[in-house]
This record gives C-alpha cells, structure tokens and sequence, in this order.
C-alpha cells in the first residue's frame, strides 16, 4: 500500500470512526481506492455514473468491491445528464442502486472547470441540485 492510502485510510478512521465527524470524500476515479481499503468505515459510499455501459460496468464492479469491505450503503449520483432519456437510463439499468439525484450536462460546466472556477457559479441551479442529493442522504 502507497503511503498516500496509509494516510487516507488513517485519517478516515480518525474522523469518522473516533470522533463521529462528517466527512465528504471526492476520490479519484476507479476502483483503486476500494483495494486499498481507503474507503473503510464510511457510511455511504456515493458512485458518480455517467449514462453509458462501460459507467454501468463500473458501478456494479465497485458495488462488488464496497460489499467485500462491508459497505452497507452504495448509492449514485448520475452526472452529464442530457435530459429524461439518460435518467430512464440509469434508473433502468442500475435498479439496485439508491438514485440521490442527477447533475445536467451543462456546457458551462466544462467552461467554469477550465478556468478554475467552481461550476455552481457558473449554472446556479447546481445548488438546488447539490441540496436535492444531500436531502436524499440524510433521510
């Protein structure tokens, strides 16, 4: 194990196992942070899914991995949604899954990322957007 996942995964276990703390982790994209243990002890485990087979593929793998460390709860987030069609996607596709919300393919997303800047900046109902998938996980 990198010594970078040593840190993570002890630093995790500080805060959410000893003192009870909220933390929200953005991980890199894959599965590595899963063999590693990284993700120990979380609450819910959130899968970001964008409409598309190989992000289906993805989510099973890593729902497969999130029980093996005894994840109790695994849900998603569907991203780059163009409209109803990609959400029947997901649903249908992914009917194990817990759906806390879905985050619009909005070209200014990409244009605030590239400069820097935060993306509800740029598309303001992202926050009602962010406050929709929050509600969702602390019901």
């Amino acid at each position: 194990i990198c010594p970078e996942s040593v840190l993570l995964r002890t630093l995790v276990t500080h805060l959410v196992l000893l003192r009870d703390e909220v933390v929200v982790m953005d991980m890199e994209a894959g599965i590595e942070h899963l063999g590693r243990a990284t993700a120990q002890g979380v609450d819910c485990l959130i899968i970001v899914v964008e409409p598309g087979r190989r992000s289906i593929e993805t989510a099973m793998h890593v729902k497969e991995l999130a029980a093996d460390l005894k994840l109790k709860r695994v849900a998603v987030v569907g991203s780059k949604i163009r409209g109803a069609a990609d959400e029947e996607f997901l649903k249908k596709n992914l009917p194990d899954f817990p759906i806390l919300g879905f985050i619009p393919f909005d070209g200014q997303i990409i244009e605030a990322d590239l400069k820097g800047r935060p993306p509800y900046e740029a598309v303001p109902s992202l926050l009602e957007v962010a406050k929709g998938i929050a509600e969702h996980l602390t019901a």
